[in-house]
């Protein structure tokens, strides 16, 4: 009998501290309603949230959690998303132009065919990152980091790359900044 509660109890807790932890990861639904609403959400979680096709024009994220969220063909043009957590986010086919994503973490995301054009991403985080056929056009790309990021086919065209980190970045067929194409094999760097 006391075996029988004692075991009770213990599941309890178990079910107790599981419920407890994963509410304690998950976004909040407000959170979407006040971004659609406001286009404000600084600082908030919004993780593993599908935010896909979604207009956030010029909205201020700056700080929030999107790590794991999916953005794939939303507008975030003029957003302003410094400081933010993207970490394994899916930001395919996305506007991102003329955003601010200074001290942005995007390692592991996936921004295939995303538009950076005029972009500012100083001192962002683009380590493993998936850019194949990303523009980065006049984009300011001053610290990044880029370390073993996959940017088979992007447009660099008139980037600032001052101190960027390249090392392992596959530039397969990229765009230079001066336009001329990168041979295959570029690795680290581009072979013209």
């Amino acid at each position: 009998m006391i075996r029988e509660k004692t075991l009770a109890i213990l599941g309890l807790s178990i079910v107790v501290f599981i419920l407890a932890t994963a509410a304690s990861f998950a976004f909040r639904p407000g959170s979407i309603l006040q971004l659609k609403n406001l286009k404000k959400c600084q600082n908030c979680d919004l993780s593993s949230a599908d935010l896909t096709g979604m207009d956030l024009t010029e909205a201020e994220l700056q700080g929030a959690n999107m790590s794991g969220a999916n953005f794939s063909t939303a507008n975030l043009g003029g957003a302003n998303l410094t400081n933010a957590d993207l970490a394994g986010a899916k930001l395919s086919n996305v506007n991102l132009g003329g955003a601010n994503l200074t001290n942005a973490n995007l390692a592991g995301a996936s921004l295939i065919k995303a538009n950076l054009s005029g972009a500012d991403l100083t001192d962002a985080n683009l380590t493993n990152a998936k850019l194949t056929d990303a523009r980065f056009s006049n984009a300011n790309l001053t610290n990044a980091n880029l370390t073993n990021a996959r940017m088979n086919s992007a447009s660099l065209r008139g980037a600032n790359l001052t101190n960027t980190k390249f090392t392992g970045a596959r530039l397969d067929n990229a765009a230079w900044l001066d336009g001329t194409t990168c041979k295959e094999g570029s690795v680290g760097e581009c072979r013209q």
